[in-house]
């Protein structure tokens, strides 16, 4: 059997804050009670409650007061051992929980992170389309504004040629039309189908005095020409002559056209073969006629010329 001693000195390593307050007092209590025994019986004849010395002289305690010591000592082990299994598990709970807990909050920093990222995708997403679309917005206008500038450049283009071709035409025109003067005559006869009748110099009954003209017989409504180039000076009612045109020409020269049915022209610049007239029988007359006179320096009667002279000099076949 162990020592006492040895046996009190671990009871006493025992770390006493481990030990249950009801623990303790038991331990008290049978101190107590075996000192009492120890010391009702100490000198009872009773060799098992006597101490003991040993052939060393180590002295020995009763052995029941060894056995309370060992009981008390069984139940403080046992109460710290309780005691420290019961805070081993509180901590275990406390690190589990501890580290749910950690679980839990990088489960929610997952879970915030996410939602941010989504966030920031769906808003970038959102940049991308807005700025795509102000891309297709600028694309299309630019697009329409080359297509109307081209628009505009093709019809800029077409109005050009346009005017080029009119201004071509026109000039075309004039050429053609100074050609033509160029190549039409200068001097025509006031009639194309006619046949001569009254000269120039005659005299009897159908006169005054003399004829100052040459007489152009033809139907009614045969159309007269002005002789040559001029400027209509007189159209009207005179008297004998009936209705009847004075030419002006460019040499000064007046041609009288009498005894017209109606006119065609009665002012304005003529140029040679333009119808002035129609052929009828107003004023003197004995039937439809061209009554034409030729007074070179624009005179009266008196400065009259034989139209048929004047119009062999101008090239003319009466």
């Amino acid at each position: 059997m162990d020592s006492f001693p040895r046996r009190l000195r671990a009871l006493w390593g025992i770390r006493w804050r481990n030990i249950p307050l009801t623990a303790v007092a038991g331990i008290v209590a049978l101190g107590l009670v075996g000192g009492v025994l120890a010391l009702a019986f100490g000198s009872g004849s009773q060799p098992e409650n006597a101490a003991l010395t040993t052939a060393s002289g180590e002295h020995k305690p009763a052995s029941g007061a060894v056995e309370r010591i060992d009981a008390a000592a069984a139940i403080a082990k046992e109460s710290a051992e309780k005691k420290a299994a019961k805070e081993k598990a509180a901590a275990e709970q406390a690190e589990r929980a501890g580290v749910a807990k950690q679980r839990a909050a990088r489960s929610e920093q997952r879970r915030a992170a996410l939602e941010q990222a989504a966030a920031e995708k769906k808003a970038a997403e959102k940049k991308a389309a807005a700025r795509k679309a102000a891309e297709r917005k600028r694309a299309a206008e630019k697009a329409a504004a080359e297509k109307a500038a081209e628009r505009k450049r093709a019809a800029e283009k077409a109005a050009a040629e346009k005017a080029a071709e009119k201004k071509a035409a026109e000039k075309k025109a004039a050429a053609e039309k100074a050609a033509a003067a160029k190549r039409a005559p200068q001097w025509v006869l006031p009639l194309t189908s006619y046949e001569l009748t009254g000269r120039f110099g005659q005299s009897g009954n159908n006169w005054a005095s003399s004829h100052h003209g040459l007489d152009f017989a033809a139907d009614t409504g045969t159309p007269i020409h002005a002789v040559g180039k001029g400027e209509i000076i007189s159209a009207g009612w005179q008297n004998a002559y009936g209705n009847a045109i004075e030419i002006r020409h460019p040499d000064g020269t007046v041609t009288l056209y009498g005894h017209m049915s109606r006119f065609a022209r009665t002012s304005g610049s003529v140029s040679a073969g333009d119808v002035i007239g129609y052929v009828g029988a107003t004023g003197n007359v004995t039937g439809p006629h061209c009554h034409l006179e030729v007074r070179p320096h624009g005179g009266g009667l008196d400065d009259a010329i034989d139209p048929f002279v004047w119009l062999k000099n101008k090239g003319l076949n009466p």
